[in-house]
């Protein structure tokens, strides 16, 4: 289907959404309803909540995140059915990712949902104890605490403790051996006012290509507790999460090893989709390559996990192993809620957290790698004290072969001579040189296969105020946020057990090296200013406001291994600041049914706290500049049939858009994740229109929701790739006349990547989901699907992925009143219900981005119980 096709379509069915607008209803006074989904009666942005009746009928065991998929505008692409792996979870809304949102939880900042640097929602709070989601597809308000949101915000709210005493308990079980137990006990009141509920899960699954290996597994503990003065004038209330989770890498296929594999060659095999066991097929360069498993079209294809022990240590990618290709998260998050009633129209919040993380990351490295950074390290200094694995020299000081032989440790230019001397060059110690075990004739001091054991996390705490004051026409509202954050990354590398072995476990006590050490502490501070007047009677409201934002960052540490190859720590700091953030909105009641909205606002997404790690010396506080984004939203929506309906459109002019560029392959800080050069490289536009409804039916017990979106996002200027003094013949790129103001060399061509016009990567021009919902006694029956559009997965938008539809149903039993069974539910719910097979985008980038195989038909059977 061609892309004018596809508007045509999405605009005809919007034309069906637009003429019930115009349709009379019985309904009045613009009121909110508890239904599947809402949309933000009151707001002068696109806003949309999902509210109980969404989340009942969720995927047992799916996290936050893989929720907001129903919302107009919001497209989750993940690597399971749960959205558990987080580095896989691809969460857009409208032109911009996840980790361009402002997320909260009951009103405390995520910070940032980067995995690495910052919290995503799904390890702070369990799915079953989420009340609301509000999503602001447009523009979060001023008043959403956060420094790195350029477009919308997600809002997560969970369920006030109970007045009853009681408890509730669910077991899950399904397909990929999921399992997933929740309890919760309500305290009723304990003491006049006071009221909490404590509660705990687990969660486990095997991950794709992992059958009776490994799982992913999740744990999580909660509890809230909430005071009410008899005098209605305070409310406090208390919170804390406690998260414990493990999960393991996943591979990808190339795009162009995806197109071979349908082809039936996948890398010149002669053959497609089957098993491919590791030693069965030779590689081009005569030795032997990990394949994997692409049995079931792809489907099984997970973690490397295939070895054999008489290869010789280190062959390839055999290094990795899949239990050395893990994370682990463990997040403590307690919060406080003070609600202040101070005087008629004068209210005051104020909320205060503390978040502790303790992360770690595993990875296997061959033994040529690690023996090529200890090398690198002696050059610099021969007489290095902390590496476990020392240079072998004999009685007379020559250096020595593992053979015994003498051999010339350094290279003719690079004389040995006393450190300090004039003469004094940094040798480089040859590979014939044989690294030694301590105080040992030969035994080798890096003898098999590697792993580094990242450990990262650190502590932040804040405090959000907002006083509003509000009179008969006008509403004020002042306030702002503070939060220090302290990040910690330590990435050594050591031996492995049993000399070196894969299935080895870490020899912490013969370390290698250390591709970096980094500590970041940041303070972020924000101060809102936001007024609404009421006029025409009570029918028009006129928002303005105004935020401001700066944070301070600073650095310390080994940031890159070229830095600890020389033994000097680097210290950074940057600070980046706009203290005049404006938007503006209007909201006017047409009718008791129906509100027009618009809005615009500026936003800042401050650079990420990765950005101040860039390896080398391209660092430059004042080059790299903060994101910027104007978006506009305009629309209409109200009450019709006992529902609600949206219906708006939107431009947004995303400027100074950050890259992440690797490092050079020939670079010492190549190959290792967190390792890159960011710069500014222009701008994105995106435009679109979204429809939603959610309406009664007149068959009793009928309810239908759905929602349509257009989007068309593109890159607006090329993208400048450095310089280039020679012919060239590179797809998708072009070079330029030499630039005599060119900061490369004198006669340097400038080279750019043609992509000026071109689609953004992984974002659909056309979405559409639905679902059925029918009650009949004691039954409830639910039937949707999403449609997700062809994407590309590259910037060149020469590598297409296809469109899919994907469906989804379920069925549920609750006991009837006043019968044993009062009380108890069982449920099942089936994802990708047709089993059908489709590949969706795992990254993407300017020349070759990946692609991943859909899990498969997901069936979860659920229990439970009120008592």
């Amino acid at each position: 289907m061609t892309p004018l096709a596809k508007a045509a379509t999405g605009l005809a069915i919007l034309g069906i959404a637009a003429g019930a607008v115009a349709q009379e209803s019985s309904t009045s006074g613009m009121e909110v309803f508890e239904t599947f989904t809402a949309v933000g009666q009151g707001e002068s942005r696109a806003n949309n909540s999902l509210n109980l009746e969404a989340l009942e009928i969720a995927m047992p065991g799916a996290l936050p995140e893989k929720m907001v998929d129903k919302v107009p505008g919001v497209n989750v692409v993940s690597r399971d059915p749960f959205g558990f792996y987080e580095f896989g979870n691809d969460i857009r809304v409208r032109a911009f990712s996840v980790a361009n949102l402002g997320v909260t939880l009951d009103g405390v900042p995520v910070g940032t949902s980067d995995p690495r640097y910052g919290t995503p929602i799904g390890r702070m709070v369990d799915s079953a104890n989420l009340t609301t989601i509000k999503v602001s597809q447009g523009a979060g308000d001023v008043t959403t605490p956060a420094y790195q949101a350029l477009g919308g915000s997600l809002q997560y709210f969970t369920k006030d403790p109970s007045q009853e005493q009681g408890a509730y308990v669910s077991a899950s079980y399904g397909s990929f051996d999921h399992i997933s137990l929740f309890a919760k006990y309500e305290t009723g009141e304990i003491v006049p006012g006071l009221t909490g509920y404590v509660s705990g899960s687990h969660f486990e699954f095997t991950p794709r290509g992992l059958d009776g290996l490994g799982k992913g597994l999740a744990r999580r503990y909660e509890a809230k507790f909430k005071y009410e003065a008899p005098s209605d004038k305070m409310d406090i209330t208390y919170a804390i999460t406690y998260n414990d989770r493990d999960d393991y890498d996943t591979s990808g296929l190339d795009w162009q090893e995806w197109r071979d594999a349908e082809a039936g060659n996948y890398r010149g095999t002669g053959y497609g989709y089957r098993e491919y066991t590791p030693f069965d097929f030779p590689n081009i360069d005569g030795g032997y390559w990990q394949y994997g498993d692409l049995s079931d079209q792809g489907r099984n294809l997970g973690p490397l996990k295939y070895i054999d022990s008489s290869l010789p240590a280190g062959e390839g990618v055999n290094a990795v192993y899949y239990n050395l290709w893990r994370n682990g998260r463990m997040d403590t998050l307690q919060r406080m809620k003070f609600d202040f009633d101070l005087d008629d129209g004068k209210d005051l919040s104020v909320v205060t957290y503390y978040q502790d993380k303790n992360n770690y990351g595993l990875w296997g490295r061959d033994n040529a790698y690690a023996q090529t950074q200890v090398r690198a390290a002696y050059s610099n200094d021969p007489d290095r004290t902390d590496i476990w694995a020392q240079p072998w020299w004999d009685a007379e000081g020559n250096a020595v072969s593992e053979t015994g032989e003498i051999v010339d440790p350094y290279s003719d230019e690079h004389a040995l001579v006393a450190p300090g001397t004039a003469a004094y060059t940094p040798a480089v110690y040859d590979e014939d040189g044989a690294l030694v075990t301590p105080a040992t004739t030969f035994v080798p001091g890096v003898p098999g296969r590697t792993g580094r054991d990242e450990n990262f996390g650190g502590h932040r705490y804040g405090v959000t105020a907002s006083y509003t004051w509000e009179t008969e026409n006008n509403k004020l509202i002042v306030g702002g946020w503070y939060e220090f954050d302290h990040h910690g990354t330590e990435r050594p590398n050591y031996n492995l057990q049993d000399g070196g072995s894969i299935l080895g476990w870490f020899n912490y006590d013969q370390f290698n090296f250390t591709n970096y050490t980094r500590y970041i502490d940041q303070d972020v501070m924000q101060y809102w200013i936001q007024d609404t007047f009421t006029t025409m009677d009570g029918r028009l409201d006129i928002i303005a406001g105004v935020k401001g934002i700066k944070l301070d960052r600073d650095a310390r540490g080994f940031l890159s291994i070229s830095e600890w190859l020389i033994n000097e720590e680097t210290q950074r700091s940057t600070t980046y600041d706009d203290y005049f953030l404006p938007q503006f909105g209007l909201l006017y009641t047409l009718n008791d049914n129906t509100e027009l909205f618009f809005n615009y606002s500026e936003n800042m997404a401050t650079p990420n706290s990765g950005t101040i790690t860039t390896a080398g010396d391209t660092f430059d506080p004042d080059i790299l500049a903060p994101e910027y984004s104007d978006n506009f939203d305009i629309g209409v929506r109200g009450n019709i049939w006992g529902g609600n309906y949206t219906l708006q459109a939107y431009k947004i002019e995303y400027t100074d858009r950050i890259l992440a560029s690797a490092v050079p392959i020939d670079s010492a800080n190549a190959g290792a994740a967190g390792n890159s050069r960011y710069l500014n490289v222009g701008g994105v536009d995106s435009w679109g229109v979204e429809a939603s409804g959610d309406f009664n039916t007149g068959i009793e017990g009928l309810r239908i929701s759905g929602s349509i979106a257009l989007q068309e996002t593109t890159f607006q200027e090329d993208l400048f790739d450095g310089f280039t003094d020679e012919e060239m013949n590179i797809p998708g790129s072009y070079r330029t006349e030499p630039n005599p103001q060119s900061t490369g060399p004198d006669d340097a061509y400038l080279l750019f990547q043609d992509i000026g016009g071109n689609d953004l990567g992984n974002t659909p021009f056309l979405t559409a989901n639905f679902d059925v919902i029918y009650r009949k006694g004691q039954f409830r029956y639910n039937f949707g699907g999403k449609y997700f559009d062809d994407v590309y997965v590259n910037t060149f938008n020469t590598q297409p992925v296809d469109s899919y539809t994907v469906f989804d149903a379920g069925i549920a039993y609750s006991g009837k009143s006043d019968t044993p069974l009062e009380g108890w539910q069982v449920s099942l719910n089936v994802s990708n219900l047709f089993d059908q097979y489709f590949w969706y985008a795992r990254s993407y980038n300017d020349e070759d981005g990946q692609v991943l195989a859909d899990r498969g038909r997901n069936f979860v059977l659920k229990l439970e119980t009120t008592f």
